[in-house]
């Protein structure tokens, strides 16, 4: 191993080691929230969108005052949650509609 390399080994392990042990301090601005939302959520999945889409999520999410991962998850969870509960239409006319939701909301 080169001395480059093991200095950056040793730069990450430092700044893995010092994140690790980050405490947040007892006394915060008030306008600073402290959360740690995902603790019960540790799946990612990345979906692609154009531009375009992206643009109109984020619309819809700042309408919400939401943050566009959580506005997609909440869309996601309740189309699961409609799905489970024997939700009507074919499968093209429920993607249709749930297009049509999303973007009604963005726009």
């Amino acid at each position: 191993m080169s001395k480059k390399s093991k200095k950056i080994e040793e730069v990450l392990a430092e700044e893995g080691a010092a994140a690790e042990n980050y405490e947040i301090p007892g006394a915060m601005p008030e306008n600073v929230k402290v959360s740690r939302p995902n603790l019960g959520r540790p799946t990612v999945v990345s979906v692609r969108l154009s531009a375009d889409e992206y643009a109109r999520l984020q619309r819809a999410a700042e309408q919400a005052n939401l943050p566009v991962s959580t506005l997609i998850r909440i869309w996601t969870l309740d189309r699961v949650r409609v799905e489970a509960e024997g939700g009507a239409g074919s499968l093209a006319q429920r993607l249709a509609r749930l297009e049509r939701a999303v973007f009604q909301r963005s726009t």
